[in-house]
């Protein structure tokens, strides 16, 4: 594929396939190709192409850089960091929630990873806990932009289309109102959230239900195992208005990591 050799399949996705594969100086990425049925729409291989320049444009740690980009037999693909150790999906299911501590740290890293998108211009709206690898020393890095936002230019989605995973979307996002970085506060509360009670804020739902819930309903209280002041700071995130919300992502996380003190 392009100057790359691949050695196997990470992950089937909805927009396409990730690859293993080997650069020209042996180093290791990860290849994701655009599925060819999809690449034939103009709007989501916008969005694809989209991607990859805006995670071009970001330089943090716990942002996985995107190093190159390229067309395989008509279908763009982009060649990211591999980043070892899974996301934190896969971690949650092998070993079950993070305890205070690991969750606090991981809503620094993450939420300093979205506050470096955010100071681009751009609005992640995907946060969830498949978006976010740990590596082989449990830092995180946040991945797939596919559908952020540029906050200077219009979404890249059809009129009143919302766009986001159900568990972890705003309520604002669940109306197709405008999205900020507050959005995007409210995702990484869901995933923290989820990340200190093993499930979703609303995983008791389904369907419609899931959404109605994230725009009427207050969550189940977090476990007993979470101090009263971290469970505080975590659900000050899950403001049903915006305004309401931490300001930034990183402002929230430091709400987060001072209940512990």
């Amino acid at each position: 594929m392009g100057p790359y050799e691949v050695r196997g399949t990470i992950a089937h996705g909805g927009m396409g396939t990730v690859y293993l594969a080997l650069g020209p100086h042996a180093e290791v990425v990860a290849l994701k190709l655009l599925k060819a049925d999809l690449a034939r729409d103009e709007l989501t291989r916008k969005r694809f192409e989209r991607e990859a320049r805006m995670a071009q444009r970001i330089d943090h740690p716990n942002v996985v850089p995107v190093l190159d980009v390229g067309v395989h037999e008509g279908s763009p693909y982009l060649a990211q960091a591999f980043v070892r150790g899974g996301s934190l999906q896969d971690r949650l299911d092998a070993t079950g929630p993070l305890t205070p501590t690991e969750a606090a740290r991981l809503t620094t890293e993450a939420g300093g990873a979205l506050h470096a998108i955010h100071a681009v211009g751009l609005v992640h709206r995907d946060v969830k806990p498949g978006n976010i690898l740990l590596d082989e020393a449990d830092v995180a890095h946040v991945i797939d932009f596919g559908l952020a936002k540029d906050s200077q230019a219009s979404a890249l989605t059809r009129p009143g289309q919302a766009v986001g995973s159900l568990d972890y979307m705003a309520p604002e996002q669940i109306r197709a109102e405008e999205v900020g970085p507050q959005t995007d506060v409210y995702g990484l509360a869901c995933v923290i959230y989820t990340a200190l009670s093993g499930a979703a804020p609303f995983a008791a739902k389904t369907g419609m239900g899931v959404l109605w819930a994230h725009i009427q309903e207050d969550p189940p209280p977090l476990p007993a195992s979470v101090p009263a002041p971290m469970a505080w700071a975590v659900l000050s995130g899950l403001a049903k208005d915006p305004a309401d919300r931490p300001p930034t992502t990183v402002e929230y996380a430091a709400t987060v990591a001072a209940s512990l003190s």
